[in-house]
């Protein structure tokens, strides 16, 4: 059977795309519904753009970007902002740095003017003195969110486990301790003259601003700015091979053990990667999903378990983490995700099972894209990773068209125990990795 769920294809992000001369991308999505504007800025550079013993420079560079440029000295940034009313943050993942502020309609043209200045006036400010004073942020932000939060290692070990040595993301994004205390002045310099370029970039405005008027408004505060060098060309979108040590346990201060489970799936926009994400909601999302039951609910075995798919390029990423219930053997938690994920290749999913499923998936969608915050970041993500701002409304609609037999396939293809690789965390003393599993030297 190849029954097609009849889900809604209703859910749009209308954008117009204009293209300026320095090979800057500016989008455009009108909103009038409520007078604010969110310009969002995103530069495909990402953690995936580091080089071994230089990682989490990507990262760093983000804090750095928030110390002042040359005519706006630090704390001016915000002032100004919050003197209008306006909001603004950046981050850092795999994939791209990203910039938004979020200012009354009446306003638009302030952040334009303070990224302006980020863009064409920012190496003045890059300085041994703000390196250093950033580096010890970052340094201490990786002690606290990783190295002493229970669990807060397992994603960095997880990675290095899947991905072989030297992939672009086989390494964590806020960087190796080690690589942090390496990164120079003018490894902070050359990146930013890199990658913080117009034409390595995709400006969205979001919310109360006709697309022409966005337009223009580009093209007057970032049309003059030179192009850049070109950027080194992404590497091709392809599946890694079946890691190589495919097993870890690791001890860490925690109080119940852990399993995580991971796999290297098609990249983000893909048709097997939706079958995929809507497997993940299938499998975790809800009390009646093959993984609640089979753990929680009815096995009894586990306190909770999660599937999650990440929207990467190269590759996605998918992952099941589950813990365990007072007394249970890890490995019970691992051979009931085997069995769980064997039935979905073996007997496939139901009519019903899919269609709750693409459900739970527009369910969320609706609530991600509620904002104009959270849809410029959308659009701004399908640019900069699938070329195209509209492509992100292929990928809502790629949803309605799955089939039954689409989510039996995937799970055998890429869901198998030799493509898995495993850790376990274990209640210890914190140490980073079992004696016979050390963590990979990024140098």
């Amino acid at each position: 059977m190849s029954t097609t769920t009849s889900a809604s294809t209703a859910l749009r992000i209308p954008s117009r795309t204009h293209v300026l001369a320095n090979g800057m991308r500016v989008v455009a999505h009108h909103d009038p519904g409520a007078p604010l504007v969110t310009v969002h800025l995103m530069f495909r550079a990402g953690s995936r753009d580091e080089v071994p013993g230089r990682t989490g420079l990507a990262h760093l560079l983000e804090h750095l970007m928030f110390e002042g440029s040359q005519h706006a000295p630090k704390g001016h940034f915000d002032d100004v902002l919050e003197r209008v009313g306006g909001s603004n943050n950046g981050s850092t993942w795999l994939d791209r740095t990203n910039y938004y502020v979020t200012v009354p309609s009446n306003a638009v043209e302030l952040p334009l003017w303070l990224e302006r200045d980020r863009m064409a006036f920012q190496l003045p400010m890059l300085t041994s003195e703000v390196l250093e004073l950033q580096r010890g942020v970052v340094m201490n932000e990786r002690k606290q969110a990783y190295e002493n939060r229970p669990y807060g290692l397992a994603d960095e070990r997880l990675h290095e486990l899947l991905f072989p040595g030297g992939h672009p993301y086989s390494w964590p994004t806020i960087g190796y301790m080690r690589d942090l205390e390496a990164i120079t002045l003018d490894d902070a310099r050359g990146f930013y003259s890199t990658y913080y370029t117009p034409g390595n970039a995709v400006l969205v405005f979001a919310g109360d601003v006709e697309p022409g008027r966005a337009f223009a408004l580009a093209e007057r505060y970032f049309g003059d700015i030179a192009a850049g060098p070109v950027v080194p060309a992404s590497p091709a979108p392809a599946l890694p091979p079946p890691p190589a040590q495919r097993r870890a346990t690791m001890e860490d201060d925690v109080s119940f053990p852990r399993v995580y489970l991971a796999y290297a799936v098609p990249g983000y926009g893909t048709d097997d990667w939706v079958a995929l994400d809507a497997l993940a909601y299938l499998l975790a999302d809800g009390d009646s999903s093959r993984l609640q039951r089979a753990l929680v609910r009815d096995g009894r075995l586990a306190q909770d378990v999660d599937s999650y798919l990440y929207p990467t390029a190269l590759c996605g990423m998918f992952g099941i983490v589950c813990t365990a219930r007072s007394e249970i053997d890890p490995q019970a938690l691992e051979d009931a995700v085997r069995r769980v994920l064997d039935d979905v290749a073996r007997d496939g999913v139901t009519d019903d099972e899919l269609t709750g499923a693409v459900n739970r998936v527009r369910r969320d969608h609706v609530g991600q894209l509620a904002t104009v915050e959270e849809r410029a970041d959308a659009l701004a993500y399908a640019a900069t990773v699938l070329g195209d701002a509209e492509a992100l409304n292929g990928v809502l609609d790629a949803y309605a068209k799955l089939t039954v037999d689409d989510l039996r396939r995937v799970a055998g293809e890429y869901l198998s125990a030799e493509r898995c690789a495993t850790l376990v965390v274990l209640p210890g003393e914190g140490s980073e990795a079992d004696d016979d599993e050390e963590v990979r030297d990024a140098a």
